[in-house]
């Protein structure tokens, strides 16, 4: 995890491993870039001149920046993984191209899903490396210029993104040596204190970002959510709940291209979770929601089961689930979960009620899709 620390002076550092840390720090995006162009230089090499020994400089110096990035201390190579590995991440998320190359766009689209990859990467990190989007793009639009097959233009254009962020990198370094100090070489950062479930539900939440709610109207969409968890609906209706509404919760479709968010997300497609695209900009992937006759509880059905949620008059939420869940949650927020029927977790949600009223706590009966929502973003809200 990398982190700005601005206007705090780096600890003095003395010793040439503890310098070679502070330059390596430094090069760490011309590296990558470096990196990156050098093995789809050689490859596209390969190709143009098979039987010249060319082809192997662009791998010795993908080899050679391979072993710098290892140096690093053990303490540090978290940054190192996300720093100077990371043009390989951008790699992954072209490769499915190549299934594609003999179309004409190919080499425009690689330019354009990187390009769209750093623009993410540079608002999520709030670092000001724009550059990389505009010459990504352009490297997928020049490389149209050479008359060659579209896969060496591929090639080409996947040259160019490493070009463009090894020319990221030196302006970097170039202003390291004009004496604009870099942010204090990233150590792990430690939470002794903090749960691993803590950490990773974080990490989650770094990736998707601001996740909102919206109540959904669409007839064609809300049939699409009774149809397909038509068995669960009818078994929460036997038991006294009645459909509410249907919770669309919505994230940046830009996300997709951190590639770690795309996991879930094809998962969730696989399994024919009901999911439209909302206002143009963020994928939406939709909940039914029922409430209960008596009014304490909202049932949200997901495809692992059904979640019973009951908020309680001072902040506390009590969450019971039909299915195996170890993961911790924040304070405030009492949760039981284990392999059970609808019915049976229904009963035993009824009976932790009765047992926290019995304690003086006092459930709070509103109805509307706000409160619903505001009870969502707590239970799954890092802490």
């Amino acid at each position: 995890m990398e982190r700005d620390s601005e206007g705090r002076e780096p600890k003095t550092r003395s010793g040439f491993r503890d310098k070679l840390t502070i330059a390596l720090h430094v090069m760490r995006v011309f590296i990558g870039g470096l990196a990156i162009s050098s093995y789809f230089g050689s490859v596209l090499l390969t190709i143009r001149v098979p039987h010249s020994l060319w082809h192997f400089v662009p791998m010795l110096v993908f080899a050679f920046m391979i072993i710098l990035s290892m140096l690093r201390k053990d303490d540090t190579k978290v940054s190192v993984v996300t720093g100077c590995l990371l043009p390989f991440v951008v790699g992954g998320c072209v490769a499915g191209l190549f299934f594609m190359r003999s179309r004409d766009w190919a080499p425009v689209a690689a330019g354009a899903l990187c390009a769209m990859f750093f623009w993410v990467h540079s608002m999520s990190t709030k670092r000001p490396y724009l550059f990389l989007s505009v010459g990504s793009l352009l490297a997928g639009l020049l490389s149209l210029q050479f008359p060659w097959p579209n896969e060496q233009r591929l090639l080409l254009a996947l040259v160019g993104v490493g070009l463009t962020w090894t020319l990221q990198g030196t302006w970097i370094i170039l202003r390291y040596l004009q004496g604009h100090r870099p942010t204090e070489p990233v150590e792990q950062e430690k939470w002794p204190n903090e749960s691993f479930d803590r950490g990773l539900l974080r990490f989650i939440h770094w990736i998707f970002g601001t996740i909102g709610h919206v109540q959904i109207f669409s007839p064609e969409l809300e049939h699409r959510i009774r149809t397909r968890y038509q068995s669960e609906i009818g078994q929460l209706m036997d038991l006294g709940f009645s459909y509410q509404f249907s919770d669309g919760q919505t994230f940046s479709l830009f996300r997709l291209a951190l590639l770690l968010p795309a996991i879930p997300v094809f998962g969730l497609w696989l399994k024919g979770r009901p999911m439209s695209v909302h206002g143009g900009t963020k994928l939406l992937i939709a909940y039914p929601i029922l409430f209960c006759g008596n009014k304490t509880t909202y049932a949200e059905v997901g495809d692992s089961g059904v979640n019973f949620n009951t908020a309680f008059q001072g902040g506390t939420i009590l969450v019971s689930k039909c299915y195996e869940d170890d993961s911790a949650r924040g304070p405030m927020i009492v949760k039981y979960a284990k392999k059970a029927t609808i019915s049976e977790a229904w009963a035993e949600h009824q009976k932790r009620i009765e047992a926290m009223e019995a304690e003086g706590k006092r459930v709070d009966r509103q109805s509307s899709f706000q409160a619903y929502a505001e009870i969502s973003d707590k239970v799954t809200a890092p802490w």
